[in-house]
């Protein structure tokens, strides 16, 4: 009965934190530049900023195939939930706006 106790407790530790690695989201505003990704790519688009040269990919839902078609080339401010999925970070478009 402990032993089993034992094994649930260990199992749901892990669970949640596993559950919150990959759940945790920053809302951010990045701004740098936006590079259309091929279609073929597991993004919709990258954005290399301004200071610090970061990369972040954008996901391919509707709002980053937007951006991606809309800003291609361009310096844009991309505001977003970011996540890092094995040390690579991802934006998901809240919203997205050429600057100058």
């Amino acid at each position: 009965m402990l032993r089993r106790a034992t094994w649930v407790a260990l199992l749901v530790g892990v669970m949640g934190l596993a559950f919150t690695r990959t759940v945790s989201a920053e809302e951010r505003t990045i701004v740098g530049k936006l590079t259309a990704a091929p279609a073929d790519a597991e993004e919709a688009a990258t954005v290399k900023t301004r200071h610090g040269g970061e990369v972040y990919k954008v996901t391919k839902d509707e709002n980053g195939k937007a951006a991606a078609k809309g800003a291609n080339n361009e310096n844009v401010e991309i505001k977003g939930d970011v996540t890092e999925k094995e040390h690579v970070k991802w934006i998901t478009v809240i919203s997205c706006k050429i600057v100058e």
